[in-house]
């Protein structure tokens, strides 16, 4: 599944990169996020819990910066089970950071391939799913970076 997103945010294009690759903020502001374990400069194991429906699932995610271009652009990749639910998912994003007179626009690029149990769901469950997460990411990396 591919989604892009876009999100206006009132800082700098450097503000808002310095917010991505700061793990505490990340667990403030990413829906689902429980811990970020920093395992090298570009390499980090994401916990995360997600609910869907009638399911929940516990993912560790070991996810890896492959590009970045501060403070414009950042790429990175990642795969994670749920062992009690012999589900899966693997993930590549795309961030593009652009100036907008005092405001940031933050578009993202997301490719979502979930198997077993969750993979079950439709492309509508899972987007609503994503569009929620999304939303609520936004409003928390506003609050953030809000004087």
């Amino acid at each position: 599944m591919r989604f892009e997103k876009r999100a206006l945010v009132p800082a700098a294009p450097g503000a808002v990169w310095r917010l991505l690759l700061d793990t505490q903020a990340m667990i403030a502001c990413v829906p689902g996020v429980e811990t970020i374990e920093t395992l090298s400069e570009r390499e980090f194991l994401v916990a995360m819990h997600v609910k869907m429906s009638f399911i929940s699932a516990r993912f560790r995610v070991r996810t890896a910066i492959v590009e970045a271009r501060p403070p414009t652009y950042l790429r990175s990749e990642g795969a994670g089970e749920d062992a009690t639910l012999t589900s899966s998912l693997k993930l590549r994003s795309e961030v593009f950071l652009s100036e907008l007179g005092e405001q940031t626009e933050m578009r993202l690029l997301l490719d979502v391939e979930l198997f077993g149990r969750l993979g079950t769901f439709g492309l509508s469950a899972v987007k609503t799913k994503a569009d929620r997460m999304w939303e609520e990411f936004g409003r928390k990396l506003a609050a953030k970076v809000a004087p």
